[in-house]
């Protein structure tokens, strides 16, 4: 086999629907936090790429939950680490904001990350302890998704740029362009 085994044993509850439910509620949160309390819109993407990896633990939190004891923690200290990086480089900066509100924007990286995890608790605590069917926090996420499709669809916030781009900007010189 071309990839290592995953024990079955080291293995947290992995339930789908928990992650389905978190990441729409949480790009919701995400989007409102940003605008309404950083009062910095971001490009739609950078969202959709931190919500993304706001995603990413979600592997190693129930896949590695259980594993032995150095795994887990080396591999969730790893990804905070790259995930907080990541939150930096997609969202802070290049920013002409103060050193205070730069602070404060790279501290919403933890409050996404609560915010995130209690999204998902909500969900497990709708089966486990209300008796919902996860096939009910399922249905609820596809009508979320359409919803926040429809919802983001539908912006006119536009983003202040951010210097420099992350990415090179083509510039049209005739035939082929510059890339």
């Amino acid at each position: 086999m071309w990839m290592p085994p995953l024990e079955d044993a080291w293995q947290g509850k992995v339930l789908f629907y928990e992650l389905v439910f978190g990441t729409w509620t949480v790009y919701m949160f995400l989007v409102w936090m940003w605008q309404s309390i950083l009062r910095e819109p971001l490009d739609e993407w950078r969202y959709a790429m931190i919500t993304f990896l706001g995603a990413g633990a979600f592997w190693v939190n129930h896949y590695f939950l259980y594993a032995p004891k150095p795994t887990w923690l080396i591999l969730i200290n790893l990804y905070t680490v790259f995930f907080v990086w990541a939150y930096w480089r997609l969202a802070i900066k290049g920013r002409e904001r103060s050193g205070g509100w730069k602070a404060a924007a790279l501290l919403s990286s933890i409050v996404f990350t609560v915010a995130f995890i209690a999204f998902e608790q909500v969900a497990r605590y709708g089966v486990e302890q209300w008796g919902m069917h996860e096939f009910c926090w399922m249905s609820l996420s596809f009508l979320g998704f359409i919803a926040l499709i429809a919802w983001r669809g539908r912006s006119t916030v536009m983003p202040k740029p951010v210097a420099p781009p992350l990415f090179p900007t083509p510039k049209w010189r005739g035939l082929g362009g510059n890339m």
